[in-house]
């Protein structure tokens, strides 16, 4: 019971800055024919960080200013923790639900009943 509650209380710490999605980095060619990208394959603009994800089906991305770059890869790291402190809840509740429906639930069939015998 003490594991669950100090898993709650991470997951909730999690939620207050997390963002779903993935973040990606790219380097761009801008289009000008007279910048050395539009001549030079090693010249790109960037890297620009971007935050992508999934909404209603389709892909998306949004752009993450140079300045909020940290705060987008904390944000980033908080889900990933949301998502394995919510994982270990779930193990926690299986393990939890195993162990009741075994103590409820009767031994069923022939092979049940001699379970735990042994016809040495």
């Amino acid at each position: 019971m003490r594991k669950r509650k100090s898993l709650v209380r991470a997951l909730l710490a999690a939620t207050r800055s997390m963002v779903q999605g993935g973040l990606s980095e790219t380097s761009r060619r801008c289009g000008k024919p007279t910048c050395p990208c539009a001549h030079e394959a090693t010249y790109r603009h960037g890297p620009h960080l971007y935050l992508t994800y999934r909404e209603d089906g389709d892909n998306r991305s949004l752009y993450v200013p140079a300045e909020h770059v940290a705060d987008a890869r904390a944000a980033h790291e908080a889900w990933a923790s949301f998502w394995t402190i919510g994982c270990a809840i779930a193990a926690l509740n299986r393990e939890t639900v195993r162990r009741q429906w075994q103590r409820e639930s009767p031994p069923r069939g022939p092979r049940a009943r001699r379970r735990g015998r042994r016809d040495d």
